[in-house]
């Protein structure tokens, strides 16, 4: 699963000067800009998440201090774990992205 596209393939919430221009009955959505934001902060600094176990692998691989069948059995589990963890960073981001996409910019003004 591929991230998904970055926050600026989105549109913005609406800053003052646009909300001003919209319609008596419109006001801008606050659930949009909270999930922009959210969806803006997740997608910065996901990657610390993707490669979290990054260095544990170079440190098994780079080195020939802990060789045989518990080793390579251990590194196989640690390699499942990145790719499981990979794949979460990316469903988060997904879900995320998948929430603001259906949220409207605008609601109701009440």
């Amino acid at each position: 699963m591929a991230a998904p596209p970055p926050p600026g393939s989105l549109p913005p919430p609406l800053d003052a000067p646009a909300a001003a221009k919209l319609s008596p009955t419109e006001q801008p959505n606050p659930e949009y800009r909270t999930l922009y934001q959210a969806y803006a902060d997740a997608y910065g600094s996901i990657d610390r998440l993707r490669q979290a176990l990054d260095a544990p692998v170079r440190t098994l691989n780079g080195t020939d201090a802990w060789l045989g069948p518990e080793a390579r059995r251990w590194g196989g589990l640690l390699d499942e774990n990145r790719d499981t963890l990979r794949k979460a960073a990316d469903r988060i981001l997904w879900d995320i992205y998948d929430r603001l996409s259906a949220t409207q910019r605008t609601i109701a003004r009440v």
